[in-house]
């Protein structure tokens, strides 16, 4: 929704994800990684899902963990849905560093101070346990079209029928 949004009223965006992946291990379950990634989102650059960073099927995956959850447990057994890798719980402490390389990001493209130019930062990721930064550039990505851009206020808001202020005639 965030990235229809953005792209629809010219915003640019910011998105911060963490994870801890598991892994099985002779002695039981143990941490594979502590992770975030950053995204900055410019107007008429490329979208999140541009990057990945959701899919049709992950949606979908969410919709069915919230809604059917049997249903999805069913669609997973019979392949038709990727399993989800086991993640322990975020902790405070990841999401305070990811948040803050958020604030950091905002500030460094408000009142530029960086050596390199902000474009070679369009997405940042960290790995505690490897103790690394990789940046990515616009660049990366490959942009699809998108109908949404500039949109506004036209109905249907952001192309989705769900915002529309128009009754739908029976």
């Amino acid at each position: 929704m965030c990235d229809r949004v953005a792209t629809a009223f010219l915003q640019p965006l910011f998105d911060v994800a963490v994870t801890i992946p598991t892994r099985e291990t002779e002695s039981g379950i143990t941490i594979g990684d502590v992770c975030g990634r950053l995204d900055y989102v410019k107007p008429g650059g490329s979208t999140l899902a541009d990057r990945g960073v959701y899919t049709p099927e992950t949606l979908h995956r969410e919709y069915l963990q919230k809604v059917a959850s049997d249903e999805l447990d069913e669609q997973i057994a019979e392949g038709y849905i990727k399993g989800i890798a086991d993640e322990a719980p975020s902790v405070i402490t990841l999401n305070m560093r990811a948040a803050s390389d958020c604030v950091m990001e905002f500030i460094a493209r408000k009142y530029p101070f960086r050596h390199d130019s902000n474009s070679k930062r369009t997405r940042s990721i960290f790995s505690l346990a490897a103790n690394e930064e990789d940046f990515m550039n616009e660049s990366d990505f490959e942009r699809a079209h998108n109908p949404h851009f500039g949109r506004g206020l036209i109905e249907p808001l952001m192309g989705m029928p769900c915002f529309s202020n128009k009754e739908i005639s029976k």
